[in-house]
């Protein structure tokens, strides 16, 4: 069953951008993700994800650790997942 999930964390845009880059999220898709959206405001980065299920974001996670670690990114997040009923994708 797809998910959404949203993390919120501290950070900064230009950060967030540099993770990204990192990550080659742009061009290197993760296996099960749907939709990726981020937003900053007051130093909070905020992202949105579509999964098609809570696995192929535990298995994200694992991969993108390092890269995090690497990145100085690994400060605590707060993440919030909810089963979704139904979902629209045109």
């Amino acid at each position: 069953m797809p998910i959404l999930r949203i993390i919120k964390g501290p950070g900064t845009r230009e950060g967030y951008d540099a993770l990204n880059a990192a990550m080659k999220l742009d061009t290197n898709h993760p296996l099960g993700l749907i939709m990726h959206g981020a937003s900053e405001a007051g130093g909070v980065v905020q992202v949105a994800q579509v999964w098609d299920s809570e696995a192929y974001t535990r298995r994200f996670d694992e991969e993108l650790e390092p890269v995090l670690i690497e990145a100085g990114a690994a400060a605590a997040t707060e993440d919030t997942i909810f089963e979704l009923h139904h979902l629209v994708t045109p």
